[in-house]
């Protein structure tokens, strides 16, 4: 017998870490999902905003500028959605294929435990990749949105100073 079916806790090993991971990437999906409503919101809301501003007018060039960041940021974070979904599903088919390994090393197809054992570590491997590389771009994202967030207040305080010389 294999290490792994003398002991029943490297079954339990290989079937928690997926699901720890299949936990952290569903909980990764839920905000970026929350981080794309966002940035629709906010890109309605900037369209809005430079359909009343002339073409070529300055307020008209900070507003075009946060709407390229905007479009930006929506294609990071939809990428790293992509990739997080990705991951949940590879981490789940990991958790389901070691099970599987599980069952058959106490069956009569015993040798093919081992077939299993490797496919669900090139399964878990390829799913932490595109865990990793998903909030590799959730962290450009983030920086986008800090500078997005900069953007902005730029472009509020040119709206008000431009609002305030028309009112004197």
């Amino acid at each position: 017998m294999s290490a792994l079916t003398d002991n029943h806790f490297a079954v339990l090993t290989a079937v928690a870490a997926p699901a720890i991971l299949t936990n952290a990437s569903s909980v990764q999906c839920l905000g970026l999902g929350n981080r794309i409503a966002r940035v629709i919101d906010r890109t309605r809301a900037v369209a809005i905003a430079m359909a009343g501003e002339a073409s070529g007018s300055e307020l008209r060039k900070h507003l075009e500028y946060e709407f390229a960041l905007l479009r930006r940021r929506a294609r990071f974070l939809t990428y790293s959605l992509r990739l997080g979904y990705a991951a949940l599903g590879g981490f789940a088919a990991e958790a389901l294929t070691a099970v599987l390994g599980g069952l058959l090393a106490y069956s009569p197809f015993a040798h093919l435990s081992t077939a299993t054992a490797i496919i669900a570590l090139l399964i878990g491997i390829l799913s932490v990749g595109a865990f990793v590389v998903s909030c590799t771009y959730m962290v450009r994202e983030t920086v986008m949105a800090l500078e997005n967030l900069e953007s902005e207040a730029n472009t509020l305080m040119l709206h008000t100073m431009l609002q305030t010389k028309k009112r004197a």
